[in-house]
């Protein structure tokens, strides 16, 4: 059974206009984009969330220091209440279709996976779940949420908001992010029934859904904070998600296998003469993934048969291929970055995967399996800093 609640959530007091001080997921930020964030102001959440060390402070002791500092001087306020956060984001996709979610923040109530109505559906490495647990062994913060989608239909009328919001930000794309600070007790016992009806779905942020789990396993067990975590929670529905895919980028085949000559024993192949964001978001209606090589880019389609059955979507279908060939792997949703890393010589091919739909991720949630790791990327993304909850709040569990 989901348990889903309000939290007292921590704040910028600056509003309504945040979008100096919130920032991208961590895992969405590059070097680069992290100095570029600490420019543009020097409380910025990038600070608590992907700190660095600076001279010679450990990063973790640091975001402790900051969070501390900003509560006492009043950049952040914590609420008076318990409050849930009804989360729109509005953009415009490459076809300059408008997409809107709307989501409700608030504390979920951990389980293991598949035990209490919280179901993972893609596998995770080993990749940042170190830095993220060290992160919240210092701050005692959930800084940004897990993002979950709720089985319940028609869960969104339950929160349709009212009135301008607390606070806003516009984001680098273009997206427009709003959030309303819901306090009402009634209403606010309506949408928790509403999200508690149904199981959810992990959809982003298994890694810090995974070491919210080892956080809480290390502590005593009266430390109820540690036995909950943020989640922005949506309904899965078509109309309320933008999925994408997360492309392959193979530095190298460890069986010196030849791209091309792997690809052509699976698919059907088509040259293409240009490889771009529009192509990419073609593939669903070519019935191909696409193959970058040094020589060419070619559509390929699978051959019917060519793979077993239960093996339905691109991701699973490129680990199947490449299973004997030991390849070293990067991952990423931006085309230009695939084509790139071939072009320059820092791979030698790059995959561009069609995307996994809504559908396909009701079914391996409801059959309890997962697809590979980083199959779906779900855009756009919730920005960190619009609501953060403390370990330590007297509303824990």
């Amino acid at each position: 059974m989901v348990r889903f609640a309000p939290f007292t959530a921590i704040r910028y007091s600056q509003a309504p206009d945040v979008s100096c001080v919130v920032s991208p997921p961590y895992d969405v930020i590059s070097d680069a984009g992290r100095l570029e964030l600490e420019g543009r102001d020097p409380v910025n959440s990038v600070r608590l969330d992907y700190p660095r060390d600076e001279d010679g402070v450990n990063r973790y002791e640091l975001a402790q220091q900051r969070l501390h500092q900003w509560l006492a001087k009043a950049t952040l306020e914590t609420d008076q209440v318990p409050t849930l956060s009804i989360y729109r984001m509005t953009a415009k996709d490459a076809s300059g279709r408008v997409t809107v979610t709307t989501g409700i923040v608030g504390q979920l109530a951990l389980e293991q996976p598949g035990i209490g109505g919280i179901l993972p559906h893609e596998q995770t490495t080993a990749k940042d779940k170190a830095d993220r647990l060290s992160l919240l062994r210092s701050t005692r913060t959930n800084l940004s949420p897990i993002w979950a989608l709720s089985m319940t239909e028609g869960l969104a009328q339950s929160y349709v908001p009212i009135g301008d919001p607390h606070h806003w930000a516009v984001d680098d794309e273009g997206v427009r992010h709003e959030l309303w600070i819901v306090s009402d007790v009634q209403r606010i016992a309506a949408m928790c029934a509403a999200v508690n009806a149904s199981d959810v779905v992990v959809a982003d942020g298994h890694h810090r859904f995974e070491t919210a789990l080892a956080y809480q396993a290390e502590r005593p067990g009266d430390d109820t904070g540690a036995a909950s975590l943020m989640a922005y929670i949506v309904e899965l529905a078509p109309e309320e998600l933008e999925v994408r895919a997360i492309h392959r980028i193979v530095r190298a085949l460890g069986k010196a296998d030849d791209a091309l000559q792997l690809f052509l024993q699976y698919c059907d192949l088509e040259p293409v003469d240009v490889v771009d964001t529009e192509l990419a978001f073609a593939l669903a209606d070519l019935g191909a993934m696409v193959l970058i090589t040094r020589t060419g880019a070619w559509l390929a389609r699978p051959r019917p048969d060519a793979f077993p059955a239960e093996l339905t979507l691109d991701s699973q279908r490129v680990a199947f291929m490449l299973q004997t060939s030991q390849p070293e792997l990067q991952f990423h949703h931006d085309v230009q970055t695939v084509a790139d890393a071939v072009a320059t010589g820092g791979a030698v091919a790059g995959v561009l995967l069609r995307p996994a739909t809504v559908a396909q991720i009701r079914i391996v949630a409801e059959t309890h399996t997962r697809m590979p790791a980083k199959t779906t990327f779900f855009w756009p993304k919730p920005r960190t800093g619009m609501a953060m909850r403390p370990l330590d709040g007297p509303d824990a569990p």
